[in-house]
């Protein structure tokens, strides 16, 4: 159904990202706002080399500022380490207050991640699916049949764990801007509207 109030929203990029100009989480975060939505758009810091304890404190912080944003729909759109960085939240039992909608777009697969000390992320435990599910309404995973952040297949990897049917998108790689991911209509259609096709471009 679509939004008939404004949404507030909040992105959340991955590792190494500066939030590129004519990348999707800029364009996305821009017609957004353009239409009249509350959009939250921050910068983690150290995004070469991330420290977990600095990027959950700024994620439980957006979230309170999400909260705080208004009475429209919240919606949560995380890209490779900004889902797992949720993911981690919600396991520690940190996100008090579920967000409506959430959608994780190219997940990078936890064991891939060694280098963030402390990350605590276990697929596999049905209390990461219970303590996910606790966190949000309604949740959508996104992915490519050739990403290198989730080698052994998005479905295989996020979407039978966590009990949802992903998305394949093929040939989208890792959905950043050097896989050719600037614009992309279909993630504003779908903020706008969860039965919107996702995978136009």
């Amino acid at each position: 159904m679509a939004n008939t109030k404004p949404a507030r929203v909040l992105i959340l990029h991955g590792w190494t990202n500066r939030r590129p100009e004519g990348g999707w989480h800029r364009i996305l975060a821009s017609e957004l706002r353009k239409r009249g939505h509350q959009v939250l758009y921050p910068q983690f810091p150290s995004t070469d080399n991330p420290t977990l304890e600095d990027w959950q404190e700024l994620l439980l912080s957006e979230l309170e500022l999400l909260e705080e944003a208004g009475d429209g729909e919240s919606v949560v759109v995380a890209h490779s380490l900004g889902c797992i960085n949720f993911i981690h939240a919600a396991v520690e039992g940190k996100i008090t207050k579920p967000v409506d909608r959430l959608l994780f777009v190219a997940p990078a697969d936890p064991a891939l991640l060694g280098e963030i000390k402390g990350l605590n992320v276990n697929l596999a435990k049905e209390s990461t699916k219970t303590a996910l599910r606790a966190a949000t309404k309604s949740l959508t995973i996104v992915g490519s049949d050739a990403d290198q952040w989730s080698p052994n297949g998005i479905q295989e990897t996020f979407g039978q764990p966590l009990g949802v049917r992903a998305i394949v998108v093929e040939g989208a790689q890792h959905f950043s801007k050097g896989d050719g991911w600037g614009q992309w209509q279909g993630v504003i259609n779908w903020v706008l509207d969860e039965n919107a096709d996702i995978t136009i471009r």
